[in-house]
């Protein structure tokens, strides 16, 4: 605990990517789980590193995801890694409200309560939003039973690329293998 609050205070900033994630046990007495998370940290002052993140969630509530990328901070003598997740709306539940209240705030008076239908004005967004999701769902029902296909592989690379997980050489040997690969 102590160490946690130490390494939040002092700790070098970096992005990690989430590796594995396991659940300690699900028998437990009360609503809080541990979980065991690796996770791959890119650093500016040091080589990428491991770490392994042993934290306690709630059952239903939001927690880092295989995939996910976030901020950690670490102890640069021995590695200690901690998860740095306040502030960021898909683990913290405060900022995923301000979130959604601007969200709320920029629609007009009428859509507030969810009640008005969207406007004219409004037809052009959700038609490209629908047409957006028909793509996806396509995309997904075309390579389900896969594994990952190329596309899928290409968008988590630029994702970790932008995230600055990746270098842009990094990112561009990868693409390079995925596309001859395919």
């Amino acid at each position: 605990m102590f160490d946690k609050r130490r390494i939040l205070k002092n700790g070098v900033l970096a992005k990690a990517e989430v590796l594995s994630v396991a659940e300690r046990s699900k028998y437990t007495s009360n609503e809080l789980r541990d979980y065991d998370h690796v996770v791959r940290v890119r650093a500016t002052e040091h080589e990428p590193f491991e770490a392994k993140i042993r934290d306690k969630f709630w059952i239903v509530g939001l927690r880092p995801k295989l995939g996910d990328i976030l901020d950690v901070r670490y102890d640069p003598k021995s590695l200690e890694t901690v998860f740095v997740l306040d502030g960021d709306p898909r683990y913290d539940v405060k900022a995923l409200e301000a979130k959604n209240d601007a969200q709320r705030s920029a629609l007009p008076e009428s859509m507030r309560d969810g009640s008005a239908r969207p406007t004219a004005a409004f037809t052009p967004d959700i038609a490209q939003a629908l047409a957006q999701a028909q793509a996806v769902t396509q995309a997904q029902a075309a390579s389900a039973g896969a594994a990952m296909d190329p596309l899928e592989r290409l968008e988590r690379l630029a994702r970790l690329r932008d995230a600055g997980v990746l270098t842009e050489g990094e990112f561009a040997a990868q693409k390079a293998k995925i596309l001859s690969d395919g």
